[in-house]
């Protein structure tokens, strides 16, 4: 396999930008989880439910985000180049928000104070299926994005260009869904694209923000990882 690293720092072995590999690792992981988790709940664990439910919210603030950013900064590329692209990802934004809202009402319904044991299993029961529909569809759109999306951009732009849009879709994330976002996709994603992540954090992130990034990343990776990075990183500053 012939790899080769781009004018970024972040190596792959098609020799280009890749704008969605690390965050769709980073989304894979968080509905991976999500659906192992609520599968394998036991419906008396109350203290556990309540968590499961609470991720689940966290999870709809990136999923929001990476769908509204994507519809800010890449529509009008995808409809220059690829508008059957443009518009087979438009549909399938649609839809899946939809079943977003579908979920978030079985949501609500558990957590009614009204709702009786039954239902809850019922209900419970429901959303685990209903996550596991939304997540073979969703990866379904994320090889979509990667593949006839991503071939459009590499086709008519260059590398230098494509990070540009890279950088306005990162830059557009509230600190909040960024925090979500990494949570997931740090621990998903190579030791190069790690760096790069952190690098640009502490390069262009206000100190506090890169701080908090640091002591994410301490706690999701294990301990050999995130001295790689650490090490890597601050060398990095020392020769910048």
């Amino acid at each position: 396999m012939n790899i080769a690293g781009n004018n970024k720092g972040v190596i792959y072995a098609h020799k280009r930008y890749d704008l969605y590999g690390p965050v769709h690792k980073g989304l894979r992981h968080a509905l991976g989880g999500i659906c192992f988790r609520t599968g394998s709940a036991d419906i008396a664990d109350h203290q556990r439910l309540e968590a499961i439910l609470a991720e689940w919210k966290r999870i709809v603030i990136i999923l929001e985000a990476h769908s509204r950013d994507e519809d800010l900064h890449l529509d009008e590329v995808y409809m220059k180049y690829a508008p059957e692209t443009a518009k087979q990802l438009e549909v399938e934004h649609e839809m899946l928000d939809g079943k977003i809202k579908e979920i978030n009402k079985i949501v609500d319904k558990i957590q009614c104070p009204t709702t009786s044991v039954e239902e809850c299993h019922r209900l419970w029961y429901m959303l685990s299926r209903s996550l596991d529909s939304f997540t073979s569809e969703y990866l379904i759109h994320l090889q979509r994005e990667e593949g006839p999306g991503m071939e459009a951009l590499w086709g008519n732009l260059d590398d230098e260009q494509i990070h540009e849009l890279s950088v306005k879709i990162r830059s557009s994330i509230p600190p909040q869904a960024m925090m979500i976002l990494l949570y997931y996709m740090l621990p998903a994603v190579t030791h190069a694209d790690r760096f790069v992540i952190v690098s640009d954090m502490k390069r262009f992130a206000p100190r506090e923000f890169y701080e908090g990034v640091l002591r994410l990343a301490e706690s999701r990776l294990d301990p050999q990882s995130f001295s790689k990075l650490k090490s890597a990183v601050d060398r990095n500053s020392m020769e910048s």
